[in-house]
């Protein structure tokens, strides 16, 4: 059988160019390969850090809200509202809050949760601060993106563990005549209930502020801290059982009257005042607080069980024995008036309840008097008047706060400060950080106690 003659010289180089086409073909698939794989990869890791800095972007701002969040119980603190009701929800640890809050659902199915913690909550810490911290737990099971805010803050002066504030005249405590103090909720329960005084016992922390004029102790004593202002000459030491401050300087900001267009629902009292407040048909405003205007003097009513009642009069308030005021312990009452404030003789005013249930603020310049035997269990703040305590009996009673142009009890006008009293202090911020680098996040369990990590 004759053999296979060759192939011609032309098929052989064609048949070599095919070979080499095919290799070529086939580098340039894995060029192409090796570039889609790349551009892949880097696609994924781009879309992966865009991902984690959109997380992180958000998580700041889910520790921002942390922050506002505990701004608002201070902010509420200074508006007057006490510490436990400012604080419902958070978690307490002696003077520290903490509260995780309600998980948040972001995009691209990722979770975040947000704690807070709080130190000097309470308003008895000079230098709070806040720190918030937010994890954002990615959708695809990457590491969590944590954030974490400092807010550092400054306590400015307010009536915080002030109980007798005098502006501009003499504290003046007649012989055998002491202010002190007690805590009314030992609990710091917002609902109470509260205890009168001596509650849980009589407590030597009566804090009193003159901040200008001069003081006249007799053989009284404050119990507690005192604090002048510059020019007002230091008493004995035997005057006072804590510590004294002198060139104390602070504000006390008087509260603005409410006005008809400022609430959501009010109502024109004629005079007399009714029998009964709240009155039957009449509403509430946003706030759950009945809110009455008046030329008439604030003189006897009831108020009604379980409600919250404002008076706001241009008048004073003159209550005497036959002409009296009925708070029940689950009834609030604020009294802003433009006249002087005056308690006859035997006039017992909130005495089995809260201080904090009857707030009292007159504008006026006149003299504020309280009779013999009087007991007035309220917060009272009338910076231009001079308030005055007479008589001699034993069962006088004045709990609570007072603050006055001048304050002068007589004997056995005992003094008792209220230490479960709302904090009245504003808060400014002295510094912002945002804790990014590891010696930062180092020190975080350690100022949080391990609730933040």
């Amino acid at each position: 059988m004759n053999a296979r003659p060759p192939a011609p010289p032309a098929v052989r180089r064609l048949t070599s160019e095919r070979g080499s086409m095919l290799i070529t073909a086939m580098l340039f698939c894995v060029g192409i390969a090796i570039v889609l794989g790349t551009y892949l990869s880097l696609s994924r890791t781009t879309l992966k850090v865009a991902h984690r800095t959109f997380f992180s972007n958000d998580a700041v701002n889910l520790a921002e809200a942390g922050v506002e969040e505990a701004l608002y119980c201070f902010n509420q603190m200074a508006a007057g509202t006490a510490p436990a009701t400012a604080w419902t929800g958070w978690t307490f640890a002696s003077a520290n809050a903490m509260r995780t809050l309600p998980t948040f659902n972001r995009d691209q199915n990722a979770v975040g949760v947000v704690k807070v913690y709080v130190k000097g909550y309470d308003g008895s810490d000079a230098a709070p601060y806040i720190m918030a911290q937010a994890v954002v737990t990615p959708f695809d099971g990457g590491a969590p993106v944590i954030r974490t805010l400092h807010l550092a803050m400054r306590r400015n002066a307010g009536t915080a563990g002030k109980g007798v504030v005098v502006f501009n005249g003499a504290l003046s405590l007649a012989n055998s005549t002491y202010a002190d103090s007690y805590i009314s909720n030992p609990t710091s329960s917002p609902t109470g209930p509260w205890s009168v005084y001596p509650a849980a016992g009589a407590r030597s922390n009566a804090s009193t502020v003159v901040l200008a004029g001069s003081t006249s102790i007799a053989s009284g004593q404050v119990k507690g801290n005192l604090y002048l202002g510059s020019g007002v000459a230091s008493p004995p030491a035997s005057d006072y059982t804590g510590t004294l401050t002198t060139n104390y300087s602070a504000t006390y900001p008087f509260p603005a009257f409410p006005t008809a267009a400022g609430v959501s629902q009010s109502y024109n009292l004629a005079a007399p005042i009714p029998a009964a407040l709240p009155r039957a048909g009449d509403l509430p405003a946003a706030d759950g607080r009945y809110y009455y205007f008046t030329t008439a003097s604030v003189r006897s009513f009831a108020v009604t069980a379980n409600t919250n009642v404002a008076i706001v009069g241009t008048a004073g308030m003159a209550v005497t024995s036959a002409t009296l005021i009925t708070l029940p312990t689950t009834s609030t009452l604020h009294v802003y008036v433009a006249g002087a404030v005056t308690l006859g003789t035997n006039v017992p005013l909130n005495a089995a309840g809260y201080a904090g249930a009857l707030r009292i603020y007159t504008s006026t310049a006149s003299n504020c008097t309280i009779a013999n035997n009087c007991q007035l269990v309220a917060m009272f703040h009338a910076p231009n008047a001079a308030f005055s305590a007479s008589g001699a009996n034993v069962a006088n009673r004045l709990s609570g706060q007072f603050i006055a142009k001048s304050i002068s009890v007589a004997s056995t006008q005992y003094l008792h400060y209220d230490e479960s009293l709302p904090v009245y202090a504003t808060y400014e911020m002295t510094r912002y950080m945002d804790f990014q680098s590891e010696a930062d996040r180092a020190t975080v369990a350690g100022l949080t106690g391990n609730y933040l990590r």
